[in-house]
């Protein structure tokens, strides 16, 4: 039998069909989530591909919500760093092995204030690098910090227990005042004391970060029970914070060393991003430095919510707001570093960053963290920093997490408060700590 010829074009007409078929029958198409929406169970589509998986997820199963919201045209930086990032271009460059270089002197600068790079094409091979030396720049806007935060334990229905310590931070790379003396060659020191409960009172830790991209940064604990101090290897910077489901360069979800890592782009995009109430917050100046003022309204955990039906864990009052952010890789070269892989997003104007996905050395998605920070500045305009309002930790592997939040109204956090430098030595930590 002769087969009937089709006319000529026929699949061509398939072909389309085939590919307008899913719109004829209305296949679902969401849009994004608008300002004033609670992002929730019943609409977490709408946040695909804004927000990483493992957070979605928990949008999807009923044990995350939050408010669309949007930022205001004001949260800005101070005018002396915005003035200073300006006046940086073309000044710094990346080397080969990721370290930030003055282009006058071909070494690490002693001394930066504002972004190193306030411009970066998405194209560049070292875009991720220069994007992590700007967040790391944005967070050295003050002098010197102190602040009492709170760890809390956390499980899915219910709080566990909670741990008080005071972190202190004195910078020398940068720094609002301009430079200080610095026979230590230091970018910073921090030093983070246990306050209570009991079994952690008196246990503090020093670490000392060096300019010198080649060398590795000096760690130090005293430990009550032994009444001494013990240095520890530079991957201890990776070890758990008082037990808890962070580690010590946790903060601000990335405060390692940047030599210590390899850096890679992934993805430049825009993301729903965590923030935990109004921008800018008001900075008053004290007898010394500057006090952040607390009296604005707080989150509520959920744990603390009655009839809260989420995961204890997550604020009952959160806020999302949509920012153009860097998704960026970071690799440990120390093989004996807790975290193998890190995937962090950070804001492309701001540079703080908002999610940090940490794996495991086998490969597994261990953590999964959130970064709540706002802008404080004062009412002049000229200072500013980056405040953290509330950090989140979920391991993913266990089914637990750990809540950090600085913000106490009896007790304010302090910046430029002129912390003496001796606190920051071996010989200081005995004395803290006994």
């Amino acid at each position: 039998m002769m087969q009937r010829c089709r006319p000529r074009g026929w699949h061509v007409m398939v072909i389309l069909v085939g590919l307008l078929w899913p719109l004829v029958l209305g296949s679902p198409s969401w849009a994004e989530p608008k300002v004033g929406v609670l992002l929730s169970q019943e609409n977490w589509q709408e946040a695909k591909g804004l927000i990483p998986d493992a957070v979605l997820t928990r949008f999807q199963n009923g044990g995350y919500q939050a408010t669309i919201a949007t930022l205001p045209a004001s949260a800005t930086w101070g005018s002396k760093f915005k003035a200073a990032s300006e006046a940086n271009a073309g000044k710094f460059s990346i080397d080969a092995e990721d370290s930030l270089i003055a282009n006058a002197t071909k070494a690490y600068p002693d001394f930066l204030y504002g972004y190193p790079f306030p411009q970066i094409d998405p194209k560049d091979p070292q875009a991720a690098a220069k994007a992590i030396y700007n967040f790391s720049y944005t967070l050295m806007q003050a002098d010197d910090t102190e602040r009492r935060s709170t760890l809390n334990w956390v499980k899915p229905t219910a709080f566990e227990r909670r741990a008080e310590f005071v972190g202190q931070l004195l910078f020398y790379g940068s720094r609002f005042s301009g430079p200080l003396a610095n026979p230590d060659a230091a970018l910073r020191k921090n030093l983070i004391a246990g306050f209570s409960p009991v079994e952690i009172f008196g246990v503090v830790t020093l670490e000392w970060v060096y300019l010198d991209p080649k060398k590795w940064n000096s760690l130090w604990a005293y430990v009550p029970e032994l009444r001494r101090v013990r240095t520890l290897p530079a991957f201890g910077g990776s070890e758990d914070l008082f037990g808890s489901d962070l580690v010590h360069d946790d903060p601000y979800l990335f405060s390692g060393k940047v030599q210590y890592f390899t850096w890679k782009l992934i993805g430049v995009q825009d993301a729903l991003v965590p923030y935990a109430s109004a921008n800018p917050k008001p900075l008053h100046r004290a007898d010394k430095g500057f006090t952040l003022d607390t009296h604005q309204d707080s989150l509520i955990p959920g744990w603390e919510k009655e009839g809260w039906k989420g995961h204890a864990w997550w604020p009952a009052n959160y806020n999302l707001v949509k920012r153009p952010v860097w998704v960026i890789e970071a690799t440990a070269k120390d093989p004996e570093y807790t975290y193998r892989r890190q995937v962090l997003w950070i804001d492309r104007e701001l540079y703080v960053a908002y999610y940090k996905e940490a794996y495991n050395r086998a490969g597994q998605l261990w953590r999964m963290l959130l970064n709540s920070v706002s802008i404080a500045r004062t009412e002049e305009g000229d200072f500013s920093l980056a405040q953290p309002d509330f950090m989140l930790s979920v391991d993913e592997l266990q089914g637990h997490a750990t809540v950090e939040v600085p913000l106490q109204r009896d007790k304010p956090p302090s910046f430029g408060v002129g912390l003496a430098e001796t606190a920051f030595t071996p010989q200081g930590l005995t004395k803290r700590g006994k």
